[in-house]
């Protein structure tokens, strides 16, 4: 089977479909046969275009910022062209669905080379090599569908491992350790099993010292990696089986299922950690943003509209359609959340208070550089932000790394 990241089939009317999810899961039709998320969820079916396909999803290009007056953003090419494997400089690298994306310190920004089952980097002149060439090659079997990647202040790079269930740490010296899961085909639940804790589908990953926090897509839970003594527990999400949507308390409890209160997910996928202890995490199948406050006490909440449309009519403008990655703004948009929009074709920013605006992406999938109200993505899976507020996007299926730069008019 061929793990396309975020492959769509656009059938006609009524049309079944097979094809492999963001995930690497083989999904097919079954019940939901109006549903607008046509061959992105686990289950539905294709019955037309995307409503996306409808218009622009964008703003002009133009994010009017109170303290900084109007910018304009132009999207890019960084790195990629050609789907393949080489390294090389910009245009000449290739990539196959990159799906995930963390800048180091220095400005150097790591690359979840999913269909490639490596970790690639790209330099700031947009230079790629591949990450521990010799330990994980690209097309090896070290990595499986690798999903999920984040870096530490002392240049440590973990690697969400998503196809053999574990996470793993490549140091700046080259060598490839294990931090959690047991790095095997199986997958497994939580169990609260001793470490090497299991793991199911780990997906994203975000640093905040001392803990790594991953999400659980095969689990719908968000877990933690204490990295000072290597414990594992679970931070939110009452597991598989539960109802798909509800905001509660949360903890860091060694305990799979958490608290009856507690919040649940349908299908955790990116987490960024920003200030004083909050996490964002996109909720691919409830088509939803979610926040965790981790102190005092621990929260879920929903950031604005959830909900997947029912109808391929439906506008999805106001909500983060099968949302794949997401970043904290930073610079120019600080106090925001940055999202790659994956199933509206864009990117978008959602403030404290749930409103969302697009800030690049046409709502048509395709590929096109240029102003961000003009530019076209395909399946936009990761999203990393640097201190002077450029936003890199991993575009999946355009098998590049796009970068969005703001001007001033």
């Amino acid at each position: 089977m061929v793990k396309a990241l975020l492959a769509v089939l656009l059938l006609g009317a009524s049309a079944a479909c097979t094809l492999s999810n963001p995930f690497g899961v083989e999904c097919v039709s079954d019940q939901n046969c109006g549903c607008a998320n046509c061959c992105i969820a686990y289950r539905c079916t294709a019955v037309g275009p995307l409503v996306g396909d409808a218009g622009a999803m964008g703003d002009g290009g133009s994010v009017d910022l109170a303290d900084a007056g109007p910018l304009v953003w132009r999207v890019s090419t960084l790195a990629g062209g050609a789907r393949g494997t080489a390294d090389g400089l910009g245009t000449l690298a290739q990539f196959d669905s990159p799906s995930a994306l963390a800048l180091d310190p220095s400005g150097v920004l790591y690359v979840a080379d999913t269909n490639n089952n490596c970790v690639r980097k790209v330099d700031p002149d947009g230079a790629v090599t591949t990450l521990a060439p010799t330990l994980l090659p690209c097309g090896g079997t070290g990595l499986s569908e690798p999903q999920g990647v984040a870096v530490d202040g002392a240049g440590n790079v973990y690697i969400a491992n998503t196809g053999k269930n574990c996470v793993q740490r490549v140091t700046p010296a080259g060598a490839v350790e294990v931090v959690a899961g047991s790095c095997s085909q199986q997958a497994n639940e939580c169990l609260n099993s001793p470490n090497p804790a299991r793991l199911s589908r780990p997906t994203g990953l975000a640093y905040a010292d001392p803990f790594l926090f991953v999400t659980e897509v095969g689990a719908n839970h968000v877990r933690w990696v204490n990295l000072r003594d290597n414990t594992v527990g679970v931070l939110a999400g009452q597991g598989t089986g539960t109802a798909p949507l509800g905001d509660g308390a949360c903890g860091f409890t060694s305990q799979c299922l958490g608290s009856p209160s507690g919040a649940k997910f349908n299908g955790p996928a990116g987490i960024a950690a920003g200030s004083a202890g909050t996490l964002f995490v996109t909720d691919v199948y409830n088509c939803a943003l979610r926040k965790v406050v981790t102190q005092p006490g621990c929260a879920v909440t929903t950031l604005g509209r959830a909900g997947c449309p029912m109808f391929v009519s439906e506008d999805t403008r106001g909500l983060v359609r099968n949302a794949f990655g997401v970043a904290v703004g930073r610079g120019p948009l600080a106090g925001r959340a940055v999202v790659a929009d994956t199933g509206n074709h864009r990117v978008a920013l959602v403030d404290e208070a749930g409103a969302i605006t697009g800030l690049a992406g046409t709502g048509v999938r395709g590929f096109n550089d240029g102003l961000a109200g003009e530019a076209q993505f395909q399946f936009p899976s990761g999203v990393a932000v640097d201190a002077a507020g450029r936003v890199f996007v991993a575009d999946a299926s355009n098998h590049r790394v796009r970068v969005l730069t703001p001007e001033r008019p």
